[in-house]
């Protein structure tokens, strides 16, 4: 799963990622506090653990969250990929 296909799982109005680019801050892109909120906790659905404080500030972009989800450890990948 991509960051953008992640994210508009939690959007009320998806559609408006049309108009986002990957480097984008998601809050001036007009995602609500409920939003950020649920693509936190499907982000630590995606990736198998809590994430730490600073991880959570830090998801600012759609290439935030890529990068979040290509650190995945190996054994989980190699599971999805099975």
């Amino acid at each position: 799963m991509t960051g953008r296909q992640l994210l508009a799982e939690c959007m009320s109005a998806p559609a408006i990622l049309n108009s986002i680019a990957d480097d984008d801050d998601l809050r001036d892109a007009g995602l609500n506090s409920g939003e950020m909120v649920l693509l936190v906790m499907k982000l630590e659905d995606e990736i198998g653990r809590a994430m730490e404080d600073e991880e959570i500030v830090s998801v600012a972009t759609i290439a935030d969250i890529d990068a979040l989800l290509g650190a995945r450890p190996a054994q989980d990948t190699a599971a999805v990929c099975a």
